[in-house]
């Protein structure tokens, strides 16, 4: 290359003509056709060739050449036919020479020829592929496979521009009609708002974001808010523990006909009929599904208590859809802003409930107690009962001091706790906090105590029941599944009463409670067996118990043997697992959603732990936990109750912000 001589190169992404002024060491002196000198290492030239241009030229005229060669190649470049190049060269598999391409197709070629199929094969992106100086023709099978991966990525380049157009129009909240492509896009929202940066396709929906200039961290949730695939309190952890949250259409399908066509009774010929009994339930204001009836009678011996469980295996067989579906919920979840139950709201609030005045079948727990409480004797059956009055927890706490029986009932169950704690237990009674909404919507916190009477005397029946199930299938031999809570990782005293904080630390030593196919004693209950038997329809292990007794009391084959049992141990554990997280995690929710509406107002806080940078708070009147940064001058202790300012909340984030009031 010699000054004089015409190059090309790229320049930002351009194709340029231009002319060799000088040669300056190693690199070339270019003046270009869009009138600018530069500096260019001979690497970057694509082609060169001798010209007519001398420096005696103006720069007026030196433009004017290059122009005119730029566009004479332009035309040239158009006249060429590469398929046909192409088909020619590919039937011999030979790589040539540009020179030699160009020599193919024009016969003698000129610089300008050359340099114009040089420009048509750099466009190129199928036929040729060049390797050390020559063009190789590629294979059909290759060319093929290049146009397709083309095409697909020009598809998902238009994807993206309707898009992000689409999603942008969305944001500012115009009307828009989602592209083609709209509802891939918004799964990959979805995945996005759920999973955040591990969404298996979060490349593609931040290029949606980043092309649609969205980039609050959040959009992906606020989009689907706007596009009314999300609610603004939507919860996600639903989305991430993948709770099942619909049933199938078989399940549906078979609620629907066991409602109108109940099976025969398969324990017909054992079932007591029990509806003379004076049965009742007691449950929560809210509560829609009863499994559970309380009787009392006065006998010679003293009393007879009746612990009556509606009997769901009468109506849900093993393997059914509805079987199949309830181990796989594990047990029914009920949250402050909706419920998810484990076998259909058709037959759990209806057939299977202990409704009032509705004849039901049941597993009863006959147990007969000496006037000082003294277990005398006891028995399980299968059963017929007919409920004659539902109260709630308020009412019965409201007529104990006037009603004869539920005075009795109540005092049953205070020395059966007695008794029970004395052989060991320990009961850690922290109040339960409840979140609910009035008729116009309004978040309203409640926290209300579970050691009134009523909650005492239905609690402690139901210890009794579950005790009496553990005891029985462990006496028997019968494969079970037991729970069992080993002692606490450190020593807790029994006496009380405990502050809130002591109460908190206590259950920070409390060991987990485990499942397990051994019985093993239960720390806390202060029980030598203990299962679930109480609620089966809510906990598909209750469910799977009362299955085992029956066929028991019944003399017909076990329906689950130690195997089965420790298959349905892996289903269920995580997800009765699950259940606990997703109400732990949606009363947090709610209840930051609370704080929220309070920002700037002041709370008394109780400090339950210093940390190095900071302190470990709860809000005494909505059991919440939280944190405070620790300022170096700031000196707190377990204990120490502060006022503390609300600065920031966000729900979503789980995020709190305080200051020392």
């Amino acid at each position: 290359m010699e000054p004089g001589y015409i190059v090309e190169f790229f320049e930002e992404k351009r194709l340029l003509c231009g002319v060799i002024l000088e040669l300056k060491g190693e690199r070339l002196h270019v003046f270009t056709q869009t009138s600018r000198e530069l500096t260019l290492a001979p690497k970057r030239i694509l082609h060169c060739c001798p010209s007519p241009l001398t420096s005696a030229l103006s720069r007026q005229q030196l433009r004017a050449h290059l122009e005119e060669t730029a566009r004479k190649r332009e035309e040239l470049k158009a006249a060429i036919v590469l398929t046909e190049l192409w088909e020619l060269l590919a039937q011999e598999d030979q790589a040539l020479a540009v020179e030699e391409m160009a020599d193919l197709w024009f016969g003698r070629a000129s610089a300008d020829q050359v340099a114009a199929l040089g420009r048509l094969l750099r466009e190129d992106q199928f036929l040729f592929k060049y390797k050390e100086g020559l063009w190789a023709p590629n294979s059909p099978e290759v060319v093929a496979q290049l146009k397709e991966q083309h095409q697909r990525e020009q598809e998902r380049r238009r994807e993206l521009e309707e898009g992000a157009a689409w999603l942008q129009a969305v944001w500012e909240g115009k009307e828009a009609q989602a592209p083609p492509g709209g509802p891939r896009c918004v799964e990959i929202l979805r995945q996005m708002a759920v999973w955040g940066a591990e969404a298996p396709d979060y490349a593609q929906g931040k290029a949606y974001l980043e092309k649609a200039r969205l980039t609050a961290p959040d959009a992906p949730f606020r989009l689907l808010v706007r596009l009314k695939v999300f609610q603004e309190d939507e919860d996600l952890d639903l989305h991430r523990l993948e709770v099942p949250r619909e049933f199938s259409p078989q399940a549906l399908s078979l609620a629907a006909h066991l409602r109108h066509t109940p099976p025969p009774d398969p324990h017909e010929a054992r079932r007591q009929d029990l509806t003379h009994l004076d049965c009742l339930t007691i449950d929560g204001e809210r509560t829609r599904d009863f499994d559970d009836a309380l009787s009392l009678e006065e006998v010679p011996e003293g009393w007879r208590l009746g612990i009556h469980i509606a009997d769901v295996s009468a109506l849900v067989q093993p393997f059914t859809p509805l079987d199949l579906e309830a181990q796989e919920r594990g047990t029914s979840i009920y949250l402050p802003d909706r419920r998810l139950p484990m076998l259909p709201e058709e037959i759990s609030e209806d057939i299977l409930s202990l409704l009032a005045h509705e004849e039901r079948l049941a597993l009863s727990f006959l147990v007969t107690l000496s006037p000082e409480t003294q277990l005398k004797e006891w028995v399980i059956c299968p059963s017929r009962i007919k409920v004659r009055q539902r109260l709630t927890y308020h009412e019965v706490d409201q007529l104990l001091s006037g009603d004869r029986k539920l005075a009795a009932l109540s005092k049953l169950a205070q020395t059966l706790k007695e008794r029970r704690l004395a052989q060991g237990g320990y009961e850690l009674q922290l109040p339960e906090v409840w979140v609910s909404f009035n008729n116009q919507g309004d978040l309203q916190v409640t926290v209300e105590d579970q050691k009134t009477s009523s909650h005492q005397l239905v609690g402690e029946a139901m210890v009794l029941a579950n005790s009496l199930a553990a005891r029985f299938l462990a006496e028997q031999g019968i494969p079970a599944i037991y729970r069992s809570q080993p002692e606490p990782r450190e020593a807790i005293k029994r006496e009380g009463p405990k502050s809130l904080l002591e109460l908190w630390q206590d259950r920070r030593r409390l060991s987990r409670v485990v499942m397990d196919l051994s019985p093993q004693p239960h720390w806390g209950l202060g029980l030598p067996h203990y299962t679930f038997a109480s609620s089966p329809i809510r906990r598909y292990l209750d469910l799977v118990i009362h299955r085992q007794i029956l066929a028991a009391v019944s003399d017909t084959p076990l329906p689950y043997g130690r195997q089965d049992l420790e298959k349905i141990l892996i289903l269920i554990e995580p997800a009765m697992r699950r259940g606990g997280l997703l109400k732990a995690r949606r009363l947090r929710y709610w209840l930051l959603k609370y704080l929220a509406l309070r920002l700037g107002q002041k709370l008394e806080a109780l400090v339950l732990e210093a940390h190095p940078n900071r302190y470990r708070l709860i809000f005494p009147h909505l059991l919440l936990e939280v944190f405070l940064p620790a300022p170096a001058s700031l000196r707190l202790a377990p204990g120490d109750t502060i006022l503390v300012r609300l600065d920031r909340v966000l729900p979503r984030e789980d995020q709190v912000k305080l200051s020392l009031a």
